[in-house]
């Protein structure tokens, strides 16, 4: 059994980075929320490209571009604007790599079409989330599950951690932290619910399947990317937050968590 270590850096860091989060969700407008989207989507498609080696800006400026477009036209246009866009995109990304052909051009237009999806449409979700009725309340509520599960799988699995979940892809993840971190994110989120009266709008049983859903499209989000570093063979997304690592290590169980959350909140909504 390995007990917890205390990293002063990863705790001042993860302080600041959920401080700079709330502070967002609740003091900015649609627009400028949209400017810290595209920005999270931007440098989450670099790093994509940064775990495989293709760091020259002619592989990932445009998937950036795209991504940042589908971004705006999921959270803005019309539906039959966002599929023009989408087909559009596509069409560009044949169209570089034919007009770009080299050998590893079979693992850029993966990446090419993989972080469209993953960086951009799935990230846009948070767009639609604060759209909703008591959308900042819903868009912290979905934070505090994914900041919830996360912490306290890690120290769980730190304490009583005794068999690994997935241990080629993740050997230090455990079923124990995921037990953990599951049960004390859904209960967290029904503690707020307590004291929160917008969130009285979901019964009991829907608030649990809300979070029970969003907690683990959470932890398939943080074994994906899990997965992503695993294949390019890098144990950081990138660097850019001390004792954390790069954007996608901070936001990885956020990017399959938000379309899960966003589509059950709509439709609970709905009643």
């Amino acid at each position: 059994m390995e007990k917890p270590r205390f990293d002063p850096k990863r705790f001042v860091f993860g302080i600041v980075f959920g401080i700079v989060i709330i502070l967002s969700i609740f003091l900015l407008n649609i627009y400028e929320f949209f400017f810290i989207s595209i920005l999270l989507t931007a440098l989450s498609v670099y790093e994509i490209f940064s775990i495989f080696d293709l760091t020259g800006y002619k592989y990932f400026i445009l998937p950036e571009i795209l991504s940042i477009l589908i971004v705006f036209s999921f959270a803005f246009l019309k539906s039959a604007d966002f599929i023009f866009i989408f087909f559009l995109s596509g069409f560009l990304i044949f169209l570089k790599n034919i007009l770009f052909f080299k050998t590893d051009s079979g693992k850029s237009i993966f990446l090419d079409i993989f972080s469209i999806f993953y960086a951009g449409f799935f990230l846009s979700f948070l767009l639609k989330i604060l759209e909703l009725s008591g959308g900042r309340l819903l868009l912290l509520l979905l934070f505090i599950l994914v900041w919830a599960s996360d912490i306290f799988a890690y120290y769980g699995g730190r304490h009583f951690g005794r068999h690994k979940l997935i241990f080629p892809l993740s050997p230090k993840k455990t079923v124990e932290g995921a037990f953990i971190g599951f049960i004390s994110a859904v209960l967290v989120a029904l503690v707020f619910r307590m004291f929160i009266d917008d969130y009285k709008k979901f019964t009991i049983i829907s608030f649990i399947i809300l979070s029970s859903v969003t907690v683990i499209a959470g932890m398939t989000g943080d074994l994906t990317e899990s997965l992503i570093k695993r294949i390019g063979e890098k144990k950081d997304s990138g660097y850019l937050i001390p004792g954390h690592g790069g954007i996608l290590d901070r936001i990885d169980s956020l990017i399959l968590a938000a379309p899960f959350f966003y589509y059950i909140a709509a439709y609970y909504l709905k009643f």
